[in-house]
């Protein structure tokens, strides 16, 4: 027997599946906590940083630099920039924030109530965005700021 072209076995799971918002908004909430305190897990997973440089590797460097500039001159050459690391925080929080983001909609189409579907996708967006949210309330202060003392 089968619903509208789905198996039994699937349907009768798909119905037993009524809470994909509250999921979703449930990873959301985790997402924007990581957005949020990313500095701060990036410093507790972080690897120890590198010691400085002695005086005798500087001069080494500086050195290999000034021969390479001014007696190895290859214009041919293509300059390839190392790809930076990924960070495995931003990286988790921006996974996090799709699949909040996912979830809402799966819900939303699945008919579960509006507004926790809005609130999972919203949540995942904002996780995602959270820098540019702090940079854009950070020039909102400065213009607020501003505009008070010209009054």
């Amino acid at each position: 027997m089968r619903i509208h072209s789905v198996p039994v076995g699937i349907a009768n799971a798909m119905k037993n599946m009524k809470h994909i918002g509250i999921s979703g908004l449930v990873v959301g909430f985790i997402a924007l906590t990581v957005a949020i305190f990313q500095d701060n897990l990036r410093e507790a997973i972080g690897t120890p940083a590198k010691p400085d440089p002695t005086l005798l590797e500087l001069a080494r460097d500086a050195g290999k630099q000034l021969i390479a500039d001014k007696f190895l001159k290859e214009e041919d050459q293509p300059s390839s920039k190392p790809s930076a690391p990924l960070d495995p925080v931003q990286a988790s929080c921006t996974g996090l924030g799709l699949l909040a983001m996912i979830l809402g909609v799966t819900s939303w189409i699945r008919k579960e109530h509006i507004r926790v579907s809005g609130g999972a996708i919203s949540l995942g967006l904002v996780a995602i965005a959270w820098q540019y949210i702090l940079l854009g309330m950070v020039i909102a202060a400065i213009i607020i700021v501003l505009a008070n003392l010209q009054a």
